[in-house]
């Protein structure tokens, strides 16, 4: 089987490491790639609106899509005119990701636990609301590369991100309208389901570390860290499959989307009650980093299966381990970042799975070419022996101005 991933992070080539090992890989082609991608497939150049003519001509038999904004896009059913089937929703099912707004309003008809919320179309009437009732969390109606959400600390925060969103339009046409959110407060924990609209199956809870600096400080970034698995107790774990992933199921299909691929749930548990955060239509970066080393199973079979005709009724294979993935960033991000620093130490790294994101392979040397570079990721009996595997490997690595977060892993503990 040809197989296309389509993306340029660390978890397109986490992806690419679990399809690389399937029986039913022929040929790997990688749009457009990075420096860890380039060694485990043929990376082509392409605008990412040229796939389906690209992919009809080199032969491909299975597209992945990695990022959001083709599934957003429409790259899905694009691909349905030239018979191409890629593992992922339409343009119609992405819109859980797509428009905060439709995902949002979603759970609110399908009674899918969440917070409160009020849409604002313009910036006057956001103000009004937030000094009216109250600090909300502001969440950009549209795809914002993770800089979307905002949790401001002062009314003159608020202000500040709603002016920024929908007067300067700094995120174009996603911050034209927000959606202001009750803050909840709790454990946050990301959870993913494969998906073939009617059955699912659940891969391991993760938890990703979004701010920039240890101790949960500084600006939201796509995330500096996660670990896998968080253990929970069957209670939880029951309210999860009834109140958010079974009603989302029944939500899709009662409203006529025919959903096909993997659905991310980001979930704040309160006082032991789960609530949905957001929706994402696709595998987590850095999550899928720290949960695709525990799968045993042939992930392209699996996604193939799901994409083409019926999710296989099995439980998915795991590993009894844990994992720890540690981002190695470029300095200045999330904002401006610096690039095209050499990345030496990689050949003593050998206790530690490496994913690429933001690399490039020029000859033999490897530089730096985005703003997060590199994911660390050590595998252990426990989370802690995870993590010390993880920074010891993070040790021997090294670019100019690399930063990275000290605390990822530290102190996680099950849910009760």
């Amino acid at each position: 089987m040809k197989v296309l991933i389509v993306g340029s992070g660390g978890r397109e080539d986490a992806i690419a490491y679990k399809v690389k090992q399937s029986q039913l890989l022929s040929k790997l082609y990688c749009i457009p790639g990075n420096g860890g991608m380039a060694k485990k497939g043929e990376v082509i150049e392409g605008k990412i609106s040229d796939i389906p003519q690209i992919a009809k001509d080199l032969g491909i038999d299975f597209i992945i899509v990695g990022p959001e904004a083709p599934l957003v896009e429409g790259i899905v059913d694009k691909c349905r005119t030239y018979k191409i089937p890629v593992f992922g929703p339409d343009s119609k099912g992405a819109q859980l990701e797509g428009s905060k707004v439709f995902a949002k309003n979603f759970m609110k008809r399908n009674n899918i636990p969440t917070a409160d919320f009020y849409v604002a179309s313009g910036y006057d009437e956001a103000v009004s609301y937030i000094e009216k009732y109250g600090l909300k969390a502001i969440k950009a109606d549209g795809l914002a590369g993770g800089k979307g959400v905002v949790i401001p600390q002062d009314l003159e925060s608020a202000r500040d991100t709603l002016y920024r969103f929908m007067v300067e339009k700094r995120l174009g046409v996603s911050g034209e309208r927000v959606v202001l959110e009750d803050i909840l407060v709790g454990r946050e924990i990301s959870c993913f389901i494969i998906t073939d609209g009617k059955d699912y199956i659940l891969l391991p809870s993760a938890q990703d570390y979004k701010r920039a600096y240890d101790g949960n400080k500084g600006p939201n970034t796509g995330g500096m860290g996660s670990v896998a698995p968080i253990a929970m107790s069957e209670d939880i774990q029951k309210k999860i499959r009834e109140r958010i992933i079974e009603r989302t199921l029944e939500g899709l299909e009662r409203e006529e989307i025919n959903y096909r691929g993997v659905i991310y749930f980001g979930l704040m548990l309160v006082d032991r009650d789960p609530y949905v955060l957001e929706y994402n239509v696709r595998l987590g970066d850095p999550e899928t980093q720290a949960i695709i080393p525990l799968i045993e199973d042939d992930l392209l079979e699996l996604f193939y299966e799901t994409t083409v005709s019926r999710l296989p009724k099995v439980n998915i294979k795991l590993k009894p381990m844990y994992s720890c993935c540690v981002v190695l960033a470029s300095s200045g991000y999330p904002e401006h970042y610096e690039v095209g620093k050499e990345i030496l130490g990689l050949e003593e790294v050998s206790e530690c799975i490496v994913f690429h994101a933001g690399t490039k392979l020029t000859g033999d040397k490897l530089y730096t070419s985005g703003g997060r570079v590199l994911n660390i990721v050590g595998i252990g009996e426990s989370i802690e022996s995870a993590r010390e595997k993880a920074y010891k490997c993070v040790s021997k690595v090294r670019f100019e101005n690399m930063f990275y977060r000290r605390d990822i892993g530290e102190g996680v503990k099950d849910i009760d």
